[in-house]
């Protein structure tokens, strides 16, 4: 009997189709995985089908400002945006972002001031991923890791919580629920929140979490007179803003509008007010902050 090395040196051509089979099995089964976590179509089949966000995730008390669905703070948040909305921020910040010399940080915690917590806002699988190059700014080291959170109910669905710290013991791939802490920000950092789904063909579907978040979890906002859609600009209402982009592409800085003056206490453009801003600092006249807010009383 032949032995299979000297079986496979006499057949080459059966060698590289043997080889050839097995590539393609192993691409066509990489690109199938890949299909089946992308939705088919978009309409009202799928809207209904979209987790319900059962837990906010975030500290609510900690949160003093959010941004609405659709604002144009931050950078465009409309990459491959299945609808070809763009020029607008697909997602939400809380909070403002404090700098050093135009940069990021990792704001420290203490004892009256601890990190922000941020957790599952329904039952999925845990997994990270590192944030990237800022296109922006390419030089910027980008803090933190991108948290996701894939929905248990309906694996299309994923919410992103962006430039985040782990929690030691949670691995990739855990299974966590609604309401389990999963990562932190520092005090004086902000948060930003995406909910979205893969498209087949390559585009992505956006959503608020507001859009679909169940009558308990929005209770704490809800004591405070607000209702979903106050964090929730239609996509007619950002139309008719006509906000103004650097370039296309998706994830481009808005053309600056100009200083703007922030007031006492400091509201800055884009955001709702929720509660006074914990570090918030008394203006200086002729100072613009790192947001281009003029700091004027």
């Amino acid at each position: 009997m032949r032995r299979p090395a000297s079986w496979f040196a006499r057949r080459k051509k059966t060698k590289i189709f043997i080889i050839f089979i097995l590539l393609f099995l192993i691409i066509g089964s990489q690109l199938a995985k890949k299909s089946m976590n992308a939705l088919e179509g978009f309409g009202p089949k799928e809207m209904a089908e979209i987790p319900k966000i059962t837990h906010l995730p975030w500290d609510v008390d900690r949160i003093y400002a959010l941004t609405p669905y659709r604002s144009n703070v931050g950078h465009d948040y409309t990459y491959k945006s299945w609808d070809g909305e763009t020029c607008r921020t697909l997602n939400h910040y809380g909070n403002y972002g404090h700098f050093i010399n135009g940069l990021p940080y990792r704001s420290k915690p203490t004892p009256d001031n601890p990190n922000i917590n941020l957790y599952a806002p329904f039952d999925g699988e845990y997994s990270t991923r590192p944030e990237g190059i800022n296109p922006n700014n390419p030089s910027s080291k980008e803090i933190g890791l991108q948290i996701i959170i894939k929905a248990k109910s309906n694996s299309h669905w994923i919410v992103r919580l962006y430039h985040s710290d782990v929690i030691p013991g949670l691995k990739e791939g855990s299974q966590v629920k609604s309401g389990q802490l999963v990562g932190t920000v520092g005090p004086m950092d902000p948060v930003q929140i995406a909910y979205e789904a893969n498209l087949a063909g390559g585009k992505v579907v956006y959503q608020s979490i507001f859009e679909h978040v169940t009558t308990q979890a929005f209770e704490p906002y809800a004591k405070l007179g607000f209702t979903p859609s106050s964090f929730v600009i239609s996509k007619e209402a950002a139309d008719a803003k006509n906000y103004q982009c650097v370039g296309p592409g998706g994830y481009q800085l808005y053309v600056s509008t100009g200083p703007v003056a922030c007031g006492t206490p400091c509201v800055r453009p884009g955001f709702i007010y929720i509660r006074p801003d914990p570090f918030y600092a008394p203006p200086v006249e002729g100072k613009v902050d790192n947001y281009g807010v003029n700091q004027v009383g």
